[in-house]
């Protein structure tokens, strides 16, 4: 007799979940014919062709830089693939710093550099943003330690 009832419970709990399932495939049946209707109502709104027209090089290279910005922070010397100098920013932007003048690599230096951003250009240092210095302001020499580069 307790088996019988088993099999019993077994059957009801499976037409139960097996009606759950129709009702539930049944539902994405009609949301995918309401979408398949919004879709083609839109169609009136795109558009008929596109076009690709062809952009060089130079002209994207252009597009991208942001202009020159100034921008304060350390000048640190970074001991990789021959030791290289970066820049730190205040708000701790990561810059690997292009066309510093020597009289300006010292590790600690506080400068306020003038320059574009070169989101684009990779470098073997793979450190921040490579930054085309076009000017340099000194502001704080008190930090500068020893120079590591062997010149």
């Amino acid at each position: 007799m307790k088996i019988n009832r088993l099999k019993l419970v077994l059957i009801l709990t499976s037409m139960t979940l097996l009606a759950a399932c129709a009702e539930e495939e049944q539902k994405k049946d009609i949301t995918m014919v309401d979408k398949k209707e919004e879709l083609q109502s839109s169609e009136g709104n795109l558009p008929k062709e596109l076009k690709a027209e062809p952009v060089t090089q130079a002209e994207t290279v252009e597009n991208t830089v942001e202009g020159e910005v100034t921008i304060k922070g350390s000048i640190i010397f970074k001991d990789l693939e021959g030791g290289f100098y970066a820049f730190i920013a205040e708000d701790g932007g990561r810059y690997t710093l292009h066309g510093l003048d020597k009289a300006y690599q010292k590790n600690g230096l506080i400068v306020e550099v003038k320059g574009t951003p070169k989101p684009n250009m990779m470098t073997f240092t793979q450190f921040g943003t490579v930054f085309q210095v076009s000017d340099v302001k000194v502001l704080d020499t008190s930090k500068v330690i020893g120079n590591e580069r062997t010149h």
